[in-house]
């Protein structure tokens, strides 16, 4: 297994008057009776330091360099050895948060990971308003928007590790088609409009200065692979990760973030669909949204006797809203307390001095400012339920379309692997409830956590991985759901949380 850059200490004979070789061949001598590699390669701003660096450690040098087969291009060049100091970072760059991870490519540990909401956000919350942003004239607000997201986290994971930015020679990078886009300066127009031909899918191997991260300027940057306009590099990294595509069992890949991206299938053949699932769960579509930050529910239960809501808040903070889980989570106790009918109405009859009206329509009240203690007012409204009772119809009638076209039924699926900035904090149990998930047994439900990180993270430590990403990417089948005959029929039908 080889990291994706490699970095290795030489002693280098002094020249002589016997040994007059100069000293790019002399270090290349050295590498080859080292690493056994033939065809080395030299960039010129290192060519330009080289003597010095070599001649002024009495030829104690470490090289960094990216390795594939027999061709080795050298990225640095530094006096004595610093091979111990040998980093790379993964990267997430999701719509609505980006996330990276710093690792130690000498030992596999991982030193720290943070993430910030992607600073794209001021020019709109979802991808479409974004893309006409672009289309507007936007794009370079919007290309120096993730590169500052990204950067701003690399410089907080080094101060937090010890380590400088310019010790990181390795990068991958995993994000949807429109983010990948975003990130190289790319114009993404075509991404919207039929025939929805993206500029590229394949990314070739770049460097840190050519995109503009402010790590190793030489640094090799890996960017996952897209398979079209709406299903990006994020869920082949997720499909990485799950090593769906070597199973003998066919399993569900789901990656629900600001879009729903799926994929099916096992080691014979990969089927993905995407569409519209992140919108009902982020800030800003129920009344009460808040993003998954201190002062957000993110887990309810309703007692089914007293019809009194418990919860816990994120940073056991003062509730100040619901994200995604808490949302999902209310949805459910609400239908399995009886205050929720089938068709996601509330069923008043049933009394409760948690009923509200706001602004004339009826509401549940999870926290009441009426309340001593309870702080101000966090509701949720059927129009709250609804969104997201679409956002479940159209996962339901993506997923039926992908088994439909294989002659499957759900209970085919032997795993289920949830991913993507939702999925990561999702209850199995109450994504079930009201059929976000698919009704199969708990058991089968295995969480990536952060998949497109995962799945960045092995092609960091295992270069011999962006073969598999290529393969992945070449075996997948994608399905336009939202031009699919069937799938407003199905849509419609699934629309209750029952089906």
């Amino acid at each position: 297994m080889q990291a994706l850059t490699i970095k290795k200490h030489l002693e280098v004979a002094k020249p002589s008057l016997d040994n007059n070789l100069s000293d790019m061949d002399r270090v290349n001598m050295s590498i080859r009776n080292s690493l056994g590699t033939q065809q080395i390669s030299w960039p010129l701003d290192l060519l330009k330091i080289l003597s010095n660096t070599f001649r002024s450690s009495a030829g104690s040098v470490t090289v960094t360099a990216r390795k594939k087969d027999d061709h080795l291009h050298i990225l640095a060049i530094e006096p004595e050895d610093t091979a111990s100091s040998h980093f790379g970072l993964a990267v997430d760059i999701g719509t609505t948060v980006v996330a990276v991870e710093l690792i130690d490519l000498n030992t596999d540990k991982s030193l720290a990971a943070m993430g910030d909401f992607n600073r794209q956000i001021q020019y709109g919350e979802d991808l479409l308003t974004r893309l006409h942003f672009s289309a507007q004239g936007g794009l370079g607000k919007l290309h120096a928007a993730v590169l500052d997201t990204i950067n701003s986290l690399v410089g907080k994971v080094c101060a937090a590790s010890g380590i400088l930015p310019h010790q990181i020679s390795a990068f991958c990078a995993a994000g949807n088609t429109s983010m990948t886009h975003f990130l190289l300066g790319l114009d993404p127009s075509t991404i919207r409009r039929e025939p929805y031909a993206p500029v590229l899918t394949h990314v070739p191997e770049l460097f840190a200065k050519d995109i503009g991260i402010d790590i190793l300027p030489n640094a090799v940057c890996f960017i996952f692979p897209s398979v079209g306009s709406f299903l990006g590099g994020d869920l082949i990294a997720g499909a990485l990760a799950a090593g769906i595509d070597k199973q003998d069992e066919i399993s569900l890949l789901l990656d629900i973030g600001t879009n729903g991206e799926m994929i099916l299938g096992n080691r014979d053949w990969l089927l993905a669909g995407a569409g519209a699932a992140g919108p009902a769960l982020e800030g800003g579509v129920a009344e009460c949204a808040k993003r998954a930050e201190p002062g957000a529910i993110e887990r309810v239960k309703i007692d089914p006797s007293t019809l009194e809501p418990s919860y816990s808040v994120i940073g056991d903070a003062q509730p100040s809203g619901l994200c995604g889980s808490g949302l999902i989570d209310a949805i459910a106790e609400l239908y399995l307390s009886g205050l929720l009918d089938l068709t996601g109405r509330f069923v008043l009859e049933n009394k409760t001095p948690r009923w509200r009206k706001v602004n004339g329509r009826d509401a549940y009240a999870l926290v009441d400012s009426n309340k001593k203690g309870e702080g101000p007012t966090v509701y949720i409204t059927e129009k709250d339920i609804q969104n997201v009772l679409r956002t479940k119809a159209a996962m339901v009638a993506a997923l039926t379309i992908l088994l439909d076209s294989v002659g499957l039924d759900i209970n085919s699926i032997s795993r289920v692997y949830t991913a993507g900035s939702f999925g990561i904090h999702l209850s199995v149990n109450s994504s079930i409830t009201i059929g976000l998930y698919p009704r199969l047994p708990a058991e089968r439900f295995v969480s990536l956590g952060n998949g497109s990180l995962r799945g960045a993270k092995e092609v960091l430590l295992d270069s011999s991985r962006i073969a598999d990403t290529s393969r992945i990417a070449g075996k997948v089948t994608y399905l336009e759901l939202n031009i699919h005959p069937s799938f407003m029929g199905i849509f419609r039908s699934a629309k209750y949380i029952s089906s």
